[in-house]
C-alpha cells in the first residue's frame, strides 16, 4: 500500500485561498480542499475539523499577506499613516477580494482569524489610530473598518454605478472619515 500524501500547511493554504478567490467562499468545503491537493476527503479531517477550519486558515494566511504590506509602508505622520493603512487595505482587497473579507466578516467566528493571527493587524490599526485620534481609540477604528470594508465589498461587487471616478471617491471618503473621527494632520 502507498503511503499517504503528505500535503504542506503552505499548499493547503494555496488550494484553500485558490478556490476561495476562483469560485467564492462558499466552494470551500472539505471535498472541493481535499481534490485540489490530491487527497482523500477523510485525510483531511486530520488537519482540519470542518470548513470553517480551513476558512480559519486562509484568513490567517490572509492577515499574514497583509501585515507584509503593512510593514514595507514607510513612517508617516498620524493622518497620513492611516491614509496609507486604508489604501493598503483597499489595494489587499482588490488583490484578493474574497479572502480578503474572511479578515473582517468570517461567515462565522469559527472561520475568523485566530486571536493569535489578527492581533499583528488590530495591533497595526490601533496603534495608528491612537496616535491620529483624540480619547478612545476603539470607536474611530470600529469606524474607520466598517468604512473601508464596507467601500471596498461595495466596489468588489461593481456596486458603484453613479458614475464618477471610484478612486476620486475613495480619496473624498477618507478625508471625510479623517475629519469625522478627528485624526489630527501631523
Amino acid at each position: 500500500m502507498p503511503a499517504p500524501l503528505r500535503v504542506s500547511q503552505e499548499r493547503l493554504v494555496h488550494a484553500i485561498r485558490e478556490i476561495a478567490e476562483r469560485d467564492g467562499i462558499d466552494a470551500v468545503t472539505m471535498s472541493s480542499v481535499a481534490s485540489a491537493v490530491g487527497m482523500r476527503t477523510p485525510s483531511l479531517y486530520k488537519r482540519a475539523a470542518h470548513r470553517h477550519d480551513l476558512l480559519r486558515l486562509a484568513a490567517g494566511d490572509a492577515v499574514r499577506e497583509l501585515m507584509t504590506d503593512i510593514s514595507e509602508l514607510p513612517a508617516h505622520d498620524s493622518a497620513g499613516a492611516l491614509t496609507v493603512l486604508a489604501r493598503t487595505l483597499r489595494a489587499y482587497a482588490a488583490r484578493a477580494p474574497r479572502v480578503s473579507a474572511l479578515i473582517f466578516a468570517a461567515p462565522s467566528a469559527q472561520a475568523d482569524p485566530t486571536p493569535a493571527s489578527a492581533e499583528p493587524l488590530l495591533t497595526a490599526l490601533m496603534t495608528a489610530i491612537a496616535a491620529a485620534v483624540p480619547g478612545d481609540p476603539l470607536p474611530a477604528a470600529r469606524t474607520f473598518t466598517a468604512w473601508i470594508f464596507g467601500f471596498c465589498t461595495m466596489e468588489q461587487a461593481g456596486a458603484f454605478r453613479l458614475g464618477g471616478d471610484v478612486d476620486e471617491a475613495f480619496e473624498f471618503g477618507l478625508d471625510a472619515l479623517l475629519g469625522a473621527i478627528g485624526a489630527r494632520r501631523g
